[in-house]
């Protein structure tokens, strides 16, 4: 998170895009929970609040904030344990995204920035989620959800850059306790990624690798202290 906060100050976007599974919403998950591993609902909330406070601090002109599985989490448990909050306790309220500035995309759903279809999934996963989705769809798209990098491009019938991509993720693997460690270690990609929106609509995708505490943005390295 450092570095991503040290990137944005260094390029100065017009657009920030949160991808989805910003909260992990642990502690009503359906899963089965690890006893030495309790957290509390208001307590991630706080966290959340807090962690999204630090980018409004960043003046970003456009803020836009994609729920995710683990945000729908919170929903699937209201419908099931206390339908009567349904429609009253929402992701927007409790993380006070209006009062903020905030943009929000409800899981399931997607927004255009440009020609490209951003959304967290579209009901794949995978190494090849990205690939799956812009088949499926038929247009370009940005992804999270997978926890792995990559783009794969393309080109329309009549010439333009048809480019999609995922970009990793801002986890903390010693953390996960749903998949093997090996699994986790070796798949998931440390990243988040960069998008130029170019007159036409067309979006290049950059996706930025965290290595350590380094990352290449713009051809500059950015690293910040261990």
């Amino acid at each position: 998170m450092q570095l991503l906060h040290k990137a944005i100050r260094k390029l100065k976007p017009d657009i920030l895009c949160v991808l989805g599974d910003f909260a992990d919403f642990y502690s009503v998950s359906a899963h089965d929970k690890s006893p030495d591993r309790r957290i509390i609902l208001a307590d991630e909330v706080a966290a959340v609040r807090s962690e999204l406070s630090r980018f409004e601090k960043l003046k970003i002109k456009r803020k836009i904030f994609i729920s995710g599985n683990h945000e729908n989490r919170l929903e699937r448990y209201i419908a099931s344990k206390a339908p009567e909050l349904f429609g009253f306790v929402s992701i927007c309220d409790l993380f006070q995204l209006d009062q903020h500035g905030w943009e929000y995309v409800p899981y399931k759903k997607h927004i255009m920035l440009g020609r490209l279809a951003v959304a967290h999934d579209y009901g794949s996963a995978g190494q090849t989620a990205h690939r799956t989705a812009a088949q499926r769809i038929g247009a370009p798209v940005v992804i999270g959800h997978t926890h792995r990098a990559g783009t794969v491009s393309r080109r329309s019938i009549d010439g333009l850059l048809l480019m999609s991509g995922m970009f990793g993720w801002l986890g903390d693997v010693s953390q996960i306790d749903y998949a093997h460690s090996a699994q986790v270690s070796t798949d998931w990609v440390s990243g988040f990624g960069i998008g130029y929106l170019l007159n036409c609509g067309t979006v290049v995708l950059t996706p930025v690798p965290i290595v350590g505490n380094r990352c290449v943005v713009e051809g500059e390295l950015i690293e910040v202290a261990k």
